[in-house]
């Protein structure tokens, strides 16, 4: 017979034992991991405290006395059991600020944390800090013993984050950027190249606040240091180009203007460019090599949106005799995509003077059409391949929306001369499974402009947030998303989402204005009033790139 249960009374703990003539049939239960009885003739010191006290009592019987042993037994085993360590819940102090908010536990994953990619909303996370790394001195003419030649001394904390975080936006590959560790060799006899990348690092960290001191500290030291070096232009270092570049992409983050692009900076680093590029001895040097390849971005980008005139022209025989001395060769900001940089920023100009004066050059833009369609990227990195492919795609979509689509078939187009060239990538060239009878008839009735929208969308989702590629993904999306019809809203919604990681891995806010700028032109087309961004645009005013 068991004995009974305890007493379920609050405040008191009562143990009913059974009658003694029960006693010498009932073993009491083993407990797990209790230690052995201690023997009788050991004492229970006074140390013990609740268990002596319960021995200090007259023993009534020879049952109830062993089971006061017993209890005893287990009371000091407790007592001398380690207690489990009390599990607490720590904050993550890298966390981002959107799951402080919400006070959900933040994975810190970054560029984008989990959560925030599940939600679709920015991240606005913290960078962890970084550990300094060993520099080869052989990396390093200038002795580091020299004295500083600026100023202000350099700002550690923003060098170390301009090395590590910020100068990768500016790469397709992580182990290929001119603009890292291989840009200390400059930064140290360079003052105002310095204060350029301290001021974007210090604009990056607080996703470029227009209030933000350090910034607009670093900017000012910037254009004081570039007013010295470039007393004398036949001095100007190609270090002091890359200065005047970073001034001028950044000019649009930092200012958080959507109606200037930095022209300045862009004609002042196409006049110097053109004076080393005509020097037999800068004109070998990797960094100005680098810079071209950075300038036919750049122009690329302010092409369009750019004033009639406002822009040097692209199509001189200097420029044009680099650009083909670059064909396959890969440049760690175009990849090897420099001619076709070239022949958007080309295209760019004649679409703006297309859309302001209604003059056309039928031949000139069957001749753009035909060299698009032609090209084909040779690489085995998927990533670059799809974001050459989007590029050309958007390059045609702005010369259909603007000077018209080919006509139905791809025979006759509307804008003079014949289409012989092949149409946008196939399934099997893509390593895709083919499409069915059911989706091939679908992309018969589509339009020219429609797949090649389609078809950029597929290429850029495809592609991880983390991967280098990933920053340079804004002018195809716009474009492609722009053509999203009002019952595709869960395409539309991913590319607003897409527009939001890539707001958090390089804090541009000019991502954001995008998502404004695309959601009007989504309520112009569903209201029935056809309109693109670039329309749309220029219509608003708007001179923002995202160079």
């Amino acid at each position: 017979m068991l004995p009974a249960p305890p007493s379920k009374t609050r405040g008191s703990f009562r143990v009913r034992f059974a009658p003694k003539q029960e006693i010498k049939d009932y073993a009491p239960p083993v407990v797990p991991h209790a230690r052995p009885p201690l023997p009788p003739s050991l004492p229970l010191s006074k140390a013990e405290g609740h268990a002596t006290s319960l021995q200090d009592g007259p023993v009534q019987s020879h049952g109830q006395g062993h089971a006061k042993d017993r209890q005893q037994q287990l009371l000091l085993h407790d007592q001398k059991q380690p207690s489990l360590p009390v599990r607490r819940h720590t904050k993550s102090r890298l966390g981002c600020k959107e799951c402080k908010l919400r006070k959900v536990k933040c994975d810190q994953t970054l560029p984008v944390c989990i959560r925030c990619q599940r939600r679709g909303s920015v991240c606005y996370s913290e960078r962890p800090p970084g550990n300094w790394q060993v520099v080869m001195p052989l990396m390093i003419s200038r002795s580091l013993e020299d004295p500083w030649m600026g100023e202000v001394k350099p700002d550690r904390n923003l060098l170390q984050f301009w090395l590590e975080q910020t100068s990768h936006m500016m790469a397709l590959r992580a182990d290929d950027n001119p603009l890292s560790y291989p840009l200390l060799e400059h930064l140290v006899s360079t003052p105002s190249l310095l204060h350029a990348v301290q001021s974007i690092s210090a604009g990056q960290e607080r996703f470029f606040d227009k209030a933000s001191l350090p910034c607009l500290k670093q900017r000012g030291l910037t254009l004081q240091a570039l007013r010295r070096e470039m007393r004398n232009a036949s001095e100007i270092t190609p270090a002091t180009l890359v200065a005047i570049f970073l001034q001028g992409v950044s000019w649009t983050w930092t200012e958080g203007h959507t109606k200037d692009y930095g022209r300045e900076h862009l004609c002042a680093a196409r006049s110097l460019l053109n004076s080393m590029l005509q020097d037999p001895h800068k004109r070998q040097q990797p960094m100005v090599q680098y810079l071209l390849g950075w300038y036919l971005y750049w122009d690329m980008s302010c092409a369009f949106v750019a004033k009639r005139g406002d822009l040097p022209p692209l199509d001189t025989p200097l420029i044009l005799e680099h650009v083909r001395s670059m064909r396959g060769s890969f440049h760690a900001m175009v990849g090897f995509s420099a001619e076709l940089m070239y022949l958007i920023g080309c295209l760019g100009r004649h679409c703006r003077v297309v859309i302001d004066t209604g003059r056309r050059d039928p031949i000139l833009e069957a001749s753009f059409e035909a060299r698009l369609r032609r090209w084909n990227p040779e690489n085995e990195d998927r990533d670059l391949v799809d974001l050459s492919m989007a590029y050309r795609n958007y390059g045609l979509i702005m010369l259909y929306n603007i000077c018209g689509v080919p006509a139905e078939g791809h025979g006759q187009n509307t804008m003079g001369g014949e289409d012989k060239t092949e149409s946008i990538s196939t399934d099997e060239q893509r390593g895709e499974e083919p499409a069915d009878e059911g989706a091939e008839a679908l992309h018969q009735k589509e339009s020219p402009v429609r797949l090649l929208a389609i078809d950029i969308l597929d290429r850029l989702f495809r592609c991880s947030i983390d991967t280098p590629a990933f920053n340079f993904h804004a002018t195809p999306l716009l474009t492609a998303s722009a053509e999203l019809r009002g019952d595709e809203m869960e395409l539309r919604e991913r590319a607003v989402n897409h527009f939001k990681a890539m707001y958090s891995t390089n804090r541009v806010v000019v991502n954001m204005w995008a998502i404004d700028l695309l959601r009007e032109v989504w309520d112009y087309n569903d209201a029935g009033t056809r309109t693109t961004w670039l329309e749309l645009l220029r219509l608003k005013d708007w001179t923002f790139t995202f160079a």
